[in-house]
């Protein structure tokens, strides 16, 4: 019964457009805060800030970027999404109102699919497509595990990498 509810949970997960808010790096900062969080550590322990802008001349200020750092390594920082999208988190979109007038849970179901208000995301992620084959072949929950067991090893879908686990500090 958990691992249903768990499996429920991690569907309300899913935008409307298809992405999975597990693969986003900036869902709740999943990613991008540890990576700021380590990069910015990683500067101070070497005291890059004591010798750095006094040996290179710098065309940026190095106490702005620590402090950039700072802010992007705060998980509850404004930038990251604290919220799924279907819940109203994301940045606003066409897609939102579209698929709730439609009564659809994934773009994918729409017979419309793909529409022009999804050609900015196919393309700046052409892989899409192959995802939408994918749902049409595996259905939503098969879908969906694909997606949940891909996040959980740290995969980031704007970049299509995968990010090291780490534990939280």
């Amino acid at each position: 019964m958990r691992k249903m509810a768990d499996m429920r949970r991690q569907e309300d997960l899913i935008g409307f457009c298809g992405a999975y808010c597990g693969e986003c790096g900036m869902y709740r900062g999943r990613i991008y805060a540890r990576i700021a969080k380590d990069f910015l550590e990683i500067l101070r322990a070497s005291d890059y800030a004591d010798w750095l802008p006094n040996v290179m001349k710098l065309d940026f200020s190095f106490e702005d970027l620590l402090k950039g750092l700072g802010y992007f390594s705060k998980k509850d920082a404004g930038c990251y999404c604290q919220e799924p999208c279907k819940e109203g988190g994301g940045a606003p979109c066409k897609i939102r109102p579209c698929a709730k007038e439609r009564r659809i849970d994934i773009c994918y179901e729409c017979e419309d699919f793909p529409c022009e208000h999804l050609s900015w995301i196919l393309e700046k992620y052409p892989d899409r497509l192959e995802d939408y084959e994918r749902f049409r072949k595996l259905g939503l929950e098969e879908w969906a595990r694909f997606h949940i067991e891909r996040g959980a090893k740290g995969y980031a879908s704007a970049t299509g990498k995968y990010y090291a686990r780490s534990s939280d500090k």
